[in-house]
């Protein structure tokens, strides 16, 4: 028996709507979990197209303002969002 991968079906649902909803909704949830850590708002989410590996969706989550950055370094408030 021989695999024969689909590189453009591979590359065709990495690039799709579906998958960047999907990066977009863990990326948010991971984010909202962090703001509850420190009580506040200042993680934000930005989602864009990454162009290594073929090209795929990517997510950053990053803080806002000095209270949500002071609350990582301090607390760990964006780190234990992501439940490890």
């Amino acid at each position: 028996m021989e695999i024969v991968f689909n590189s453009a079906g591979f590359k065709e649902i990495l690039e799709s709507e579906g998958v960047r909803e999907l990066v977009q909704d863990t990326a948010q949830e991971i984010a909202n979990k962090a703001n509850e850590n420190y009580g506040g708002d200042g993680y934000e989410v930005k989602v864009q197209h990454l162009g290594y590996g073929g090209g795929r969706w990517g997510a950053f989550i990053s803080s806002k303002d000095n209270k949500a950055a002071q609350a990582e370094s301090e607390d760990k408030a964006l780190t234990r969002a992501l439940n490890l």
